[in-house]
């Protein structure tokens, strides 16, 4: 059972797992439409603010591939044996299974995010008990999410130890960085 809740990539990779993960990824946009929940960097979600349908697409969409392609080149630098796009694709598609309960705690009402609002505002909504109350619910899924990374990408690019951790937060670091610039200067 723990390899299912933490490997299941020993079980299900490339073009399956991209299969898998790619439908899990329209599953839980079309959710965060309802719910209001954002998915605007490779590690966040946001609760509140209203969206559309193409937005709601598109953060986790390029969430995803900000990682991916980091992920890969790392991985092909790291890696003694060959590492292939389909397996760290698929792999970390299916990783993202936990931002689907996240999708699902945006439904717990919050203040509406006024995009105005002034900084005393922003922090009285930031500390409203429901804002907090999401926050506490959502972050072990979270955390599930960045180990099943983890474990996606040291299975699909065969590394292990301080080399696979390392190179591992590199790619998270560089992925969030690069998601950020994308949302900002896009949308």
């Amino acid at each position: 059972m723990k390899k299912w809740l933490f490997k299941p990539f020993v079980y299900i990779a490339g073009i399956r797992a991209l299969l898998a993960g790619l439908g899990i990824i329209l599953i839980t946009a079309f959710i965060a439409i309802f719910s209001h929940t954002h998915f605007d960097g490779t590690l966040d979600a946001h609760f509140g603010a209203d969206t559309s349908l193409a937005y709601s697409l598109l953060e986790p969409l390029s969430d995803w591939l900000c990682l991916v392609i980091p992920l890969y080149i790392i991985g092909h630098i790291i890696s003694e044996s060959s590492v292939r796009f389909i397996d760290i694709a698929g792999t970390t598609a299916l990783a993202r299974w936990p931002l689907l309960p996240v999708a699902l705690i945006g439904f717990i009402s919050v203040p509406h995010i006024n995009p105005n609002a002034s900084l005393h505002q922003l922090i009285q909504t930031a500390l409203a008990p429901a804002v907090i109350i999401q926050a506490l619910l959502a972050l072990p899924f979270i955390v599930w999410y960045i180990a099943l990374l983890y474990n996606a990408f040291s299975v699909s690019a065969n590394v292990k130890g301080g080399k696979a951790a390392a190179s591992f937060i590199a790619s998270l670091v560089i992925a969030e960085i690069i998601s950020k610039v994308i949302f900002i200067s896009l949308f």
